[in-house]
């Protein structure tokens, strides 16, 4: 059983200030989301304008080749910097846990979309494997989208390069839509395995982590409701179970 909140407070004059640091650092945080998302609809709007000036070049008549392939290409970049930054916003949202009904293959594969630079930049290998047939979850969707965020970031950074990352989803017999996130990284301490949901606990070096992450994670998932669970041996990877009441 966790201990109680209380018994990992700070116990010495160095410990509070490593904790005022981290308090600082995530209110800087939270700044910076607050600042980029005025900045990402600064963005959107010579997007959305350069996206409709290469529809109409693409509508003129006898456009020659290498023109047409260079705006379509135009085009297409601007798509997918408007879905980033779609994404960006998404993610930055607050929102309530129970609410609408979540496609839970549909947000796995937009996180890792939104992930993709991570993944190539470390020579990722991904290995999903998704039942197509899982149904919908009561669950807000950008709360989902935060947990995998974290939990699939946490793998990566546990990973070298060229490591594998392994995400399946099924269904289990008393009807729970069931995900697994495996690495093959660094994996976790045994001694840590009942700390890691702890706030301000990290096994991460100073100045990387702050602790909050996956406790973060584990209460966005008791909000909606559901349970998550982690299987680790260090040096061989962790694997975390998160299960979620199907509709």
């Amino acid at each position: 059983m966790d201990k109680p909140f209380a018994e990992h407070m700070p116990r010495d004059g160095h410990d509070e200030d490593e904790l005022l640091r981290r308090l600082a650092r995530n209110e800087k945080m939270a700044e910076l989301g607050r600042l980029s998302a005025g900045i990402i609809h600064e963005i959107n709007t010579p997007l959305s304008v350069i996206a409709a000036a290469s529809q109409m070049v693409l509508c003129e008549p006898d456009l020659p080749e290498a023109v047409t392939e260079m705006v379509e290409r135009i085009h297409q970049e601007v798509q997918r910097l408007s879905q980033l930054t779609r994404g960006i916003l998404s993610f930055s949202r607050e929102e309530d846990g129970a609410e609408g009904e979540s496609d839970i293959n549909l947000i796995l594969r937009e996180v890792l979309v939104f992930l993709k630079y991570e993944i190539q930049k470390h020579s990722i290998t991904v290995c999903e494997e998704l039942d197509p047939h899982l149904p919908l979850v009561k669950a807000n969707s950008n709360l989902l989208k935060q947990i995998f965020l974290n939990l699939i970031v946490n793998a990566l950074q546990a990973m070298d390069t060229s490591g594998c990352l392994m995400i399946d989803s099924s269904l289990t017999e008393d009807m729970k839509v069931r995900v697994r996130i495996r690495d093959n990284g660094s994996g976790i301490p045994h001694d840590a395995l009942e700390k890691i949901f702890t706030p301000f606990y990290t096994t991460k070096e100073p100045g990387v982590g702050t602790g909050l992450g996956l406790y973060v994670t584990s209460t966005n998932v008791d909000r909606l409701h559901g349970s998550i669970q982690v299987e680790s041996s260090e040096g061989e990877g962790s694997c975390f179970t998160l299960l979620f009441p199907a509709l």
